[in-house]
């Protein structure tokens, strides 16, 4: 009988409940004076997309290698107009204003996002998907009250979903 390699493909998988504990790995954390060299090379090394940046036992941010791939983002700068031989910038706001700051930033805590999703140890594995899908997030810090205990990765994700090892 020849193999069909759709019934691989179809083939159920583990459906068993996981938590956020079942998936999470240990934090890997940097602080926000890192220059952004030094994390390029650290996500480099270690193959990681990102990391949690902590200032002591707080977290603080989040950093993937997305926001180092934006400082190479062109930058737009403000429009003027003339008015009376005047040069007027027609403001950007606050959004231009964190994008130059971010493709200019040479420490982590100039690129990293402060605007932190985490989810707790006991989340289901399908609500953290739904908050990396639907916020298009690579990289979710664990929490257990206020203490950063894990963070789940794609790569987590992935081998949960599938039941593979690393």
């Amino acid at each position: 009988m020849a193999h069909d390699a759709r019934m691989d493909a179809n083939a159920p998988r583990n459906r068993e409940p996981k938590t956020a504990r079942d998936v999470m790995r240990a934090p890997r954390t940097v602080p926000p004076e890192m220059p952004v060299r030094d994390l390029a090379a650290l996500l480099l090394s270690e193959r990681i997309d990102g990391v949690c940046v902590a200032e002591g036992d707080a977290l603080v941010g989040v950093v993937t290698a997305m926001d180092l791939v934006f400082q190479e983002k062109a930058i737009h700068l403000p429009s003027f107009f003339v008015f009376l031989d005047a040069f007027i910038p027609v403001h950007s706001g606050p959004k231009a204003e964190h994008e130059l700051r971010k493709i200019t930033g040479a420490t982590v805590a100039d690129i990293m996002t402060t605007e932190i999703v985490t989810v707790g140890v006991d989340e289901p594995i399908a609500d953290v998907a739904s908050h990396m899908v639907d916020d298009h997030l690579s990289l979710l810090p664990v929490v257990e009250g206020e203490r950063l205990v894990g963070m789940i990765d794609k790569r987590a994700m992935l081998t949960a979903a599938f039941d593979l090892t690393n």
